[in-house]
């Protein structure tokens, strides 16, 4: 496997961008897709068939529903048929044959194609796109099969819209030092979310979640706690590396996660900075489909309901992940239909909205409550769930405790990564806020990155957390 946070992929990298800026401009587009393919292959083996696969129904019927001689009728009829036979394979692996081996098993990724359920995602949004006449289908099938595998977002997104992503594959860009800067730049952000700070917080958390019976309460809430934050390291950290691979051939990508996810003082604000991608996904072709039409208030409700359900249910088929998705729908809908009675008790103890007091409170209720959630994400069934909480609310004897040798630590080592995102605000991201900034403060910031990189990265570590969805 070619792994983002192994140094194979660097290299695949520093030998790809010379072959890909050399070749014709015309012509770039073959030296990405047969790079996504071998990287495709070293992940997935024969299963790359299944995506060659869907990239001939993707092509083919978008030609079809394309096509304005064609009848709105047998297009319907079309775009259905095509949607399932695209989620078959999703369905046979994710849900029916789903495969039970470590996430970071090599036999495991060879049991399974990776990456599919994000290509069938782009497959239902193209096809639903090119139906709907917001875009023209792509009548060639080498840039299409490019945008269903390019190999930065193929593992875990960004799940990037064809109307942005097409066009760039098109139209390749001329050889700019900027953004290789801002490709590296990127990646070294990335590669210090995880193998630093996800990886660290990963074993603070792992054991708790592991054994909850030997551990406190107040120490099964805290790894809930940190869990939140190891993931969005995890998770921002791998869209980073994607990010940066992409922009070193001249390829921008969507942002997907709010730079201080999780300090955000509300949790409709945390669902809409987290995965952005698909989480308009979701809301565009579940929650706009089911919902064409429907004014009724409360099938609208019942409509956002089910597309959380269902959001909860893309991770797996567990009953956690049910409980989690109607847990975050229940916390948005209360948080808004109080957002006015709240906003007259902080008056009555006169508390001004939008002041850095009336924030903190915010956030502390917001990472005491919502953020708990995240219990039943990480939880590996209903059993183990419903013992995790047990234990949390001090139905256990257990005595240990999370705050081990490296918490400080670790504690310190996300400060960094806070220190930073502050600075730069959520309007930009790490390579324009570096690249704007004076040469001596730029260096200086990369300089204690590679140095945090080096003397506190691991150099095994598990997948990206979201590759297993």
């Amino acid at each position: 496997m070619i792994k983002f946070t192994d140094f194979p992929f660097l290299l695949f990298l520093g030998l790809l961008i010379p072959i890909f800026y050399k070749t014709t401009v015309s012509k770039r587009w073959i030296v990405l897709l047969i790079a996504s393919i071998i990287f495709n292959i070293s992940w997935s083996g024969i299963f790359t068939v299944i995506w060659v696969l869907m990239v001939a129904l993707c092509y083919f019927a978008g030609i079809y529903l394309g096509d304005a001689q064609k009848d709105k009728k047998s297009k319907k009829w079309v775009l259905t048929l095509s949607i399932l036979l695209a989620l078959i394979p999703l369905l046979n692996f994710k849900y029916l044959f789903p495969n039970n081996e470590p996430a970071d098993s090599v036999l495991s990724n060879w049991l399974a194609p990776i990456g599919l359920s994000y290509y069938t995602f782009l497959i239902i949004g193209y096809l639903t796109d090119v139906k709907r006449r917001y875009i023209k289908p792509e009548k060639h099938i080498g840039y299409l099969a490019l945008y269903l595998g390019l190999f930065p977002t193929l593992l875990a997104g960004p799940l990037e819209r064809a109307k942005n992503l097409l066009p760039q594959l098109r139209n390749s860009k001329d050889y700019d030092i900027e953004n290789l800067k801002a490709g590296a730049i990127f990646i070294l952000w990335g590669l210090f979310k995880k193998i630093v700070l996800a990886a660290r917080l990963n074993d603070h958390t792992a054991p708790v979640f592991h054994n909850p019976d030997d551990y406190t309460g107040w120490s099964i809430c805290m790894a809930i706690l940190l869990f939140s934050i190891q993931l969005y390291c995890d998770f921002s950290g791998y869209c980073d590396i994607a990010t940066g691979a992409a922009r070193l051939f001249g390829i921008r990508l969507s942002k997907n996660f709010a730079n201080r996810y999780y300090f955000t003082p509300t949790r409709t604000e945390s669902w809409n900075g987290w995965n952005i991608t698909i989480t308009n996904w979701f809301r565009d072709y579940i929650f706009f489909s089911i919902s064409k039409g429907v004014t009724n208030q409360n099938r609208l409700e019942f409509n956002r309901l089910l597309t959380f359900i269902v959001t909860g249910l893309w991770h797996g088929a567990s009953w956690s992940f049910v409980i989690w998705g109607f847990l975050q729908w229940t916390y948005v809908t209360f948080e808004t239909r109080t957002k006015a009675f709240w906003q007259k008790s902080f008056a009555i103890v006169r508390l001004v909205p939008n002041t850095s007091m009336y924030i903190f409170i915010q956030i502390v209720i917001k990472q005491l409550t919502g953020t708990l959630i995240m219990g039943w994400f990480r939880a590996e069934g209903l059993e183990s769930g419903l013992k995790l909480y047990a234990n949390m609310f001090g139905f256990g004897n257990g005595v240990s405790t999370i705050f081990k040798p490296g918490f400080l630590l670790t504690l310190g080592l996300f400060m960094v990564m806070d220190f930073l995102n502050r600075e730069m605000g959520e309007s930009e991201d790490i390579a324009s806020f570096l690249l704007k900034a004076s040469w001596k403060k730029r260096n200086a910031y990369l300089i204690v990155l590679l140095i945090l990189l080096q003397s506190f990265g691991q150099i095994q570590v598990s997948d990206f957390y979201y590759i297993r969805f």
